[in-house]
């Protein structure tokens, strides 16, 4: 009974400090999300092109979920900083899009890339099996007996394997 009881809560306390580090984790991502957009937004225009450049770095290791929810949270502070007008919130929305057309145009790319590697492989196969019978072709060829006498060939009028018309006479 004790042994169930310290089973039960090693793994309970097991259970916990898992979920704590995940949240942790997600935690950490997003605050230092949020730090790079601020640190765009405080930037001279100069300066925040090459910061959102390396901000879509980031965002391409990112996971799916993650893309979309800094995405999210760069849009809304865009959004949310009234003070730089209509113009910020309009070139939040321009970027954000232009994020999205290049992850699609770059996953298009891949598939591209990858189709065609793997038509190109199946075109080596295919030409490495037309040698490979053009081959056996040419050594059956090359080892055929070229005068080959008759009896070889499997009959004839003076072979002995031949059928023989004079049976018993």
């Amino acid at each position: 009974m004790k042994m169930t009881k310290i089973t039960l809560s090693l793994a309970l306390i097991g259970a916990l400090t898992l979920g704590m580090a995940d949240d942790t984790a997600t935690a950490d991502t997003t605050v230092s999300v949020d730090t790079q957009i601020e640190v765009i937004q405080a930037a001279p225009a100069q300066e925040r092109v090459q910061l959102m450049n390396e901000f879509k770095q980031r965002l391409m290791t990112m996971t799916q979920e993650q893309r979309a929810e800094a995405i999210a949270v760069m849009q809304e502070k865009m959004s949310a900083n009234a003070g730089m007008g209509q113009q910020t919130s309009a070139d939040a929305r321009m970027q954000a899009k232009e994020m999205k057309q290049e992850f699609g145009s770059m996953t298009k790319e891949r598939a591209m890339e990858h189709s065609q590697e793997m038509q190109m492989q199946t075109n080596e196969q295919m030409n490495q099996m037309q040698n490979m019978n053009q081959h056996q072709v040419a050594n059956q060829y090359m080892n055929m007996p070229a005068n080959a006498p008759a009896s070889s060939m499997g009959g004839g009028a003076a072979g002995g394997s031949g059928f023989n018309m004079n049976m018993g006479r």
